[in-house]
């Protein structure tokens, strides 16, 4: 893949922040690991459809491939994705994977067609009291700024970027979904952690040309302590088509 990511780091002035965000003034982030090759899948891609427009969360489908010898290749599915997948659980102690499964805010998971599970699980993850860190993200003049405020954190920061598709859908012609169209938002097409930081003030520019090459119409912003799939301390996103001057959320 051609790297149009460009990146600079500057010094702006802002404040030094400390201490913990309430959970009304936080991003809470959904992440389902999903695949076409799995029939107890498309009820938990339906839940986390309708958790989409919930204020203050972000849900990302992470499709996986560890699934396609069943018989049906997933077309959104990606290795890094299966890899992001049990990251997590061998840091959350847990011995294998399985689908369907949401990791809420890289802290707690749960299966992902249990609504209720799903519901308790964020419902944990907003009551914990925690440093929270809000990038900025803006796009004008065709360029997209993510910026990051002086904040003292404990460790090394991964900035992840995420770039996706709010809606796709997709008609299986084998294994145990065969002849079902199968609906997904917030389908993650290219993810990469683009810097380590360690709480200075931080910008970076990055050109959105990239996430059309990938067939992406949105971008998100993750952070994770410690390293790539630590548990996450802030994020934002923003649509691509998005006019000069818009902000994320």
């Amino acid at each position: 893949m051609k790297q149009i990511l460009c990146i600079a780091v500057l010094s702006l002035s802002s404040l030094l922040i400390t201490g913990n965000v309430v959970a009304g003034d936080r991003l809470t982030v959904v992440e389902l690991f999903t695949s076409q090759g799995c029939s107890s899948c498309p009820p938990a891609d339906a839940a986390v459809k309708a958790m989409r427009d919930k204020p203050g969360v972000l849900t990302l489908s992470w499709p996986v491939d560890y699934w396609d010898r069943l018989g049906w290749a997933d077309t959104f599915a990606h290795p890094r994705n299966s890899a992001r997948q049990a990251a997590y659980n061998k840091r959350m102690g847990r011995g294998g994977v399985f689908t369907p499964q949401v990791i809420v805010d890289g802290r707690f998971q749960c299966v992902g067609s249990k609504k209720d599970k799903i519901r308790n699980s964020v419902a944990k993850a907003r009551d914990i009291e925690r440093l929270h860190v809000t990038p900025g993200i803006t796009r004008r003049d065709g360029v997209i700024t993510v910026t990051l405020p002086a904040t003292a954190v404990a460790d090394t920061v991964a900035v992840r970027l995420v770039w996706y598709v709010g809606d796709a859908s997709v008609e299986v012609g084998a294994g145990e979904n065969q002849g079902r169209q199968l609906h997904y938002t917030n389908v993650v097409r290219y993810t990469d952690v683009i810097a380590d930081w360690n709480g200075e003030d931080w910008i970076t520019e990055i050109n959105p040309a990239m996430g059309v090459q990938v067939d992406a119409d949105h971008l998100a912003i993750l952070l994770h302590a410690g390293y790539g799939h630590g548990p996450i301390i802030g994020g934002v996103s923003l649509p691509l088509h998005a006019d000069d001057g818009t902000a994320g959320r």
